[in-house]
């Protein structure tokens, strides 16, 4: 992915609407359900987010509170196919950053205007959540982001550059920050961008060798959601990324997803500290920096070493960088809390 490109004329907002309350109300709305023709939420259209299927859109809706502010509600599922709560029980951080990736989409459409057309570039993600149990008895958890937009250069109408950052709240009770960096370029000047033409890989996949790691070394369940390969090299590991896992990559694309490098991120982390540490390790930060696209046709290797820990605090920062071709494509840091001993055998809910 590339770096943030400067622009041309921030157009005004497209649409003006009052603010009103997201979460008051909840509680009173039947639960949401599976099957279409049951009660429950409206999510917003598919199309406004990015994504292929509509079961996978988490966001509601939408109001404008200020010119550039924003309340976006989101309703992030116990039982996620992909984004699990982690030893802990907490929810997996992976989780509302795809529900700040979703809101820049939508907010940028909705509200300024940008055409479903062009095309996002992810320049960097940031997010601090706290230990956020998600409910026992109902299927989903509503969230909150109040979202600031700051525009990084002029709106031309083929290209805009915004800075996203977001609160979270859960029932009124802020639970933790992100920002977002991105850019919107039309398709013409997206080609420009990405410098060279490349036919979309079925799926995406991406070539290594290797024996893929364990669900339980990275935190996941399903063999089929393990996104990295031991090769034999103690220096990182491979990006496995399987052309048949639609939860990863559910429409055609001509670069790794910037969601794809940041799972990759959280499961090297636990990869590298679990061994170590003989304790629950669970993320609940992370930052990451994409410095060029990331291709399909290549190997990547993806690198975890933790840095210093803080006994007191119980947390370890665990530096990440993933590399193709002997190039930097993407890098930053995933923040873990230690948690009890693994044989502790604690309830996690």
């Amino acid at each position: 992915m590339s770096a943030q490109l400067s622009v041309g004329n921030v157009s005004p907002p497209s649409t003006w609407q009052s603010a009103s309350p997201v979460t008051p109300g909840w509680d009173d709305r039947p639960e949401p359900a599976r099957d279409a023709h049951l009660p429950g939420p409206r999510f917003v259209p598919r199309e406004l987010v990015h994504k292929a299927a509509a079961e996978r859109v988490l966001l509601t809706d939408g109001v404008r509170d200020a010119p550039d502010d924003f309340i976006i509600a989101a309703m992030l599922p116990r039982d996620h196919c992909l984004y699990q709560q982690d030893d802990s029980g907490w929810i997996d951080p992976v989780l509302p950053t795809e529900a700040l990736r979703q809101a820049g989409y939508y907010i940028q459409h909705r509200f300024y205007g940008v055409p479903e057309t062009h095309k996002f570039i992810l320049g960097a993600v940031t997010l601090g959540i706290g230990g956020i149990a998600l409910p026992t008895r109902t299927p989903w958890l509503p969230v909150n982001l109040r979202v600031t937009c700051t525009p990084t250069a002029k709106w031309t109408g083929r290209r805009l550059c915004m800075r996203l950052d977001a609160e979270f709240s859960v029932a009124g009770v802020v639970q933790g920050h992100g920002s977002l960096l991105s850019q919107a370029v039309d398709p013409r000047l997206y080609q420009a961008v990405r410098g060279r033409k490349v036919a979309p890989a079925p799926r995406g996949s991406v070539p290594f060798i290797g024996r893929p790691l364990s669900p339980g070394e990275v935190g996941r369940s399903r063999p089929e959601d393990v996104l990295l390969a031991d090769d034999g090299n103690p220096d990182g590991w491979m990006l496995r990324l399987d052309n048949g896992n639609t939860e990863m990559v559910d429409h055609a694309v001509d670069h790794v997803p910037g969601m794809v490098l940041l799972e990759a991120f959280r499961q090297a982390a636990l990869a590298a500290t679990r061994p170590l540490t003989g304790r629950r390790v669970s993320p609940d930060g992370l930052r990451t920096d994409f410095t060029r696209f990331c291709e399909l046709d290549a190997p990547v290797r993806i690198v975890a070493w933790p840095g210093p820990g803080c006994p007191e605090a119980d947390r370890i920062s665990v530096h990440v960088l993933a590399e193709q071709d002997g190039k930097e494509v993407a890098s930053g840091t995933v923040e873990l809390r230690l948690g009890p001993d693994t044989s502790s055998g604690q309830d996690l809910w």
